[in-house]
């Protein structure tokens, strides 16, 4: 994309190599905030101030890290949805991060089974999604299998509303830890299955709990995104990266 050009309603599909990934768990924490930071910048502004000429003609950088290092990153609209594929990082200086990204485009790391997902990325690197300026609980997940949602309700823990909006892993986490002396707590259920969800998190209070809930009701983005070919999850009208799951 030129400079310029924006992605439709400011949204797009991001994933990182896992050479990329790599490289940002060598870096401090707060540096790897930072750059996912940038890069959830990308949404909004594409074009990027660098693009690059053959042979990486179609790519661009972004600088980070106050303007030591380079990501090396291709944005495209795919069917109507933003795309945006991040290659490398590395030192400004010289054209090491070029060449680093020639042989790495070349070797094929922009495979469907070489590719991060942004908020896979922001578990593997232990890094919560607000702390990068994104909102972590504007999703829906997969619904549980419906027998498991079923035996949650028959046994008093949840309501139906409540288990059609949990994924399998947070039903399971409900039905492990929501009972308290008399028997079903269906308050604990839930703040325990949103705990699954969010374990790098601090726990949620009853009334959040619910919040979060309540709004996974929402109406959902549901663009199809172009490299995982899943619905995007996150809450219709969100801004930034989009969500397979």
């Amino acid at each position: 994309m030129r400079r310029g050009e924006r992605f439709p309603a400011d949204e797009a599909e991001l994933g990182l190599t896992d050479v990329f990934v790599e490289q940002l768990v060598d870096l401090t924490a707060q540096q790897r905030e930072d750059v996912l930071v940038d890069l959830a910048g990308l949404c909004s502004d594409p074009g990027g101030k660098h693009p690059l000429r053959a042979p990486l003609a179609g790519w661009n950088t972004l600088e980070v890290l106050g303007g030591h290092q380079r990501a090396v990153y291709r944005a495209s609209v795919v069917d109507g949805v933003g795309l945006i594929e991040v290659l490398c990082l590395g030192p400004r200086s010289d054209a090491e991060v070029y060449d680093m990204a020639v042989a790495l485009r070349d070797a094929g790391v922009l495979s469907e089974d070489e590719l991060t997902d942004l908020w896979q990325a922001l578990a593997i690197l232990d890094v919560v999604a607000e702390q990068v300026g994104l909102d972590g609980w504007d999703f829906r997940p997969q619904p549980a299998p419906e027998g498991m949602r079923r035996a949650a309700v028959a046994a008093g823990l949840l309501d139906e509303q409540t288990a059609a909006v949990l994924s399998k892993d947070e039903l399971e986490a409900a039905m492990a830890a929501g009972w308290g002396p008399d028997g079903p707590d269906p308050v604990a259920a839930v703040v325990a299955a949103l705990e699954r969800a969010r374990s790098r998190a601090s726990a949620l209070d009853p009334d959040e709990a619910a919040a979060v809930i309540s709004a996974r009701g929402l109406e959902r983005c549901g663009a199809m995104l172009p490299r995982a070919q899943r619905r995007c999850v996150r809450r219709a009208g969100h801004r930034g990266p989009h969500r397979s799951g």
